[in-house]
């Protein structure tokens, strides 16, 4: 059976859509520091665990950078295939990746901003959208192949 790929022209909504997404991710780069537990969640901050707000803190930036990063993947190619492989990559880093980081993070060193060079590169990965970009390279590459 042979597949045909069609190429999907970029418009220039498709072009102001992707800047905006990009400059989401830039966002959430620039003010990582932010405490979105304590923006969220205000009046339970004080009563929670040191623990709780570090790990919604990662899982809430896992979600809006992955989030912005499939919009993108949406954009840049309109391939339900693709998206389909995206969602998957998120439910790793949700249900496998961020939980082994948070355990080992939360049990060898706290909830500090510093992690050692053994859990700086994993820290990267989770709280960043490193598997995402990679992946929407990847997709890149392959198109660029079939064309």
């Amino acid at each position: 059976m042979v597949q045909t790929q069609v190429s999907h022209k970029l418009t220039v909504r498709d072009v102001a859509l992707a800047g905006l997404l990009v400059a989401g991710l830039g966002l959430v780069y620039v003010f990582q520091e932010m405490n979105y537990f304590g923006l969220i969640l205000g009046r339970f901050v004080e009563e929670s665990h040191p623990n709780i707000p570090f790990a919604f803190n990662r899982t809430f930036r896992l979600l809006i950078n992955d989030t912005l990063c499939m919009g993108l993947i949406y954009v840049l190619f309109r391939d339900r295939k693709f998206i389909r492989i995206g969602f998957m990559v998120f439910l790793l880093e949700l249900l496998v990746i961020l939980p082994l980081y948070l355990a080992i993070k939360l049990s060898w060193e706290g909830p500090t901003e510093i992690s050692s060079p053994l859990l700086s590169p994993v820290h990267r990965m989770v709280v960043n959208p490193l598997l995402m970009m990679v992946l929407i390279i990847g997709f890149w590459l392959q198109r660029r192949a079939h064309t």
